[in-house]
């Protein structure tokens, strides 16, 4: 009878730590975070996390025309983040638009091919930060309007937003709109993949590159060249320039991207 209460009591303290151990795992799942604007400060929010970026942020932005977050987007992307900006078309010459003043500062900036409304008003910090909502990045939805903000760190839903990303970015872009936005701002550049010349190309060793040359070549950040040099030594090496992709902060946009610029990325 002893026996069986001790079992029954070991069963009991087992079940316990099951039942703690799945609660504690549900608190650490995904979560999301919400914001209201005249109440919890979105714009604030959303210019944390863009001062968090260490790899990359990719906008699709209906109306942007808030200053304070053009300016952390350009520090963003002078300390190596990689800025792609991709708005509806009234953006091309909306007269309170940051479009012109984020292309002189050096931003990648596409236009929609929509002719009605490219209405996402979302944001992909690093593959880790999700940022969508009613909120346009505007003065109105910070100071006058009432909408709201998600901040969502779920993987799966981030996967969603980032291949939607991709799509528009790629393949729902209009050369023409873009180049007038350029022309507007009176911008010579315009990214390799929107121009026929050839850049001229860039060799480099992503087994023997040093932080600096890792930096400086493919155009990254200190922490994400710093996580290339973990992930090499993690490795023993790479093997293939795709086995960046075992970052999550490297996808196969940066790859394409780092192709059309003229980058060869080798391992020997």
């Amino acid at each position: 009878m002893r026996y069986l209460k001790r079992n029954t009591k070991l069963s009991i303290l087992a079940f316990l730590i099951i039942v703690l151990s799945v609660t504690i795992s549900i608190s650490t799942l995904a979560k999301t975070e919400v914001y209201f604007s005249l109440y919890d400060n979105p714009q604030k929010e959303i210019i944390r996390n863009i001062n968090q970026a260490e790899a990359f942020i990719n906008i699709a932005m209906y109306i942007f025309t808030d200053k304070e977050i053009a300016l952390p987007l350009v520090k963003a992307q002078e300390r190596g983040v990689k800025v792609r900006l991709y708005l509806d078309k009234d953006q091309v010459d909306y007269q309170y638009s940051q479009s012109r003043f984020l292309v002189q500062k050096g931003i990648k900036t596409r236009i929609s091919t929509n002719n009605y409304i490219m209405h996402n008003k979302f944001a992909i910090i690093d593959n880790r930060i999700l940022l969508t909502g009613s909120y346009n990045w505007t003065f109105s939805a910070d100071n006058r309007n009432d909408e709201n903000l998600m901040v969502i760190d779920d993987l799966e839903i981030i996967e969603i937003f980032q291949n939607q990303f991709v799509n528009l970015w790629t393949n729902k872009y209009s050369l023409e709109r873009t180049r007038q936005l350029y022309q507007i701002t009176k911008v010579d550049f315009l990214p390799a993949s929107l121009t026929s010349a050839k850049p001229e190309n860039k060799v480099i060793n992503i087994n023997t590159a040093s932080q600096d040359e890792l930096i400086n070549i493919l155009q990254i950040s200190e922490p994400l060249a710093r996580k290339i040099i973990a992930l090499r030594e993690k490795l023993g090496g790479f093997k293939d320039p795709k086995d960046l992709l075992q970052l999550p902060e490297i996808t196969n946009l940066e790859l394409e991207e780092w192709k059309e610029e003229g980058m060869i990325i080798t391992t020997q």
